[in-house]
């Protein structure tokens, strides 16, 4: 019995080092949120996925609420865009812009460049996304089949490639609003 005994103190030790720390997966989320605007930002989850995903599974996606805004037209601060868009929580944008040069829509989200899934009604598109001038952009012809789905559609849902949700944007007054742009630009 003594032996069995000094033989777990013996290798308690080692046995506790190969035990992960049952605080590191708290303190690296509490770090995360520390680092957040809060819990339910895309910051946030993307800072647990990333710095704590060794740690835990990965956590569910956070939902972004859904609101119904008007979409706005205008000409942009720079005097040459003509821009048609609507907001969510935070900030978060979906936009069109045009000259008589460009068509492009923006997604102003904290994400990475890359490839999305853009969701209207039950039609899928894979829409790249770049940083060429400095927002998430992809260049959009007008009339193109994704532009007639925007100015027609209810509801834009983005996803990652995952199928995880991030926000969902109101298309009601699109059509008219990016028909708007559109006259003043081309």
């Amino acid at each position: 019995m003594r032996w069995g005994i000094g033989v777990l103190f013996w290798l308690w030790p080692v046995i506790g080092a190969a035990q992960d720390d049952p605080m590191a997966l708290q303190r690296c989320i509490w770090s995360c949120l520390a680092d957040s605007p809060g819990a339910d930002s895309l910051q946030y989850d993307q800072c647990v996925i990333s710095r704590c995903n060794g740690i835990a599974e990965r956590p569910p996606a956070p939902r972004l609420p859904d609101f119904q805004t008007d979409w706005q037209i205008g000409l942009a601060s720079n005097g040459v865009h003509h821009y048609a868009g609507t907001q969510a929580e935070q900030g978060y944008a979906f936009n069109y812009f045009c000259t008589p040069a460009e068509s492009y829509f923006v997604l102003d989200l904290p994400i990475e460049s890359g490839q999305y899934r853009l969701l209207i009604g039950s039609v899928e598109y894979l829409v790249p996304f770049d940083r060429k001038r400095g927002a998430l952009t992809v260049d959009i012809p007008p009339g193109s089949a994704f532009m007639q789905a925007v100015q027609g559609g209810r509801w834009l849902t983005v996803q990652d490639m995952s199928r995880r949700h991030l926000i969902r944007f109101s298309l009601q007054g699109a059509g008219q609003a990016i028909g708007n742009a559109t006259a003043q630009c081309f």
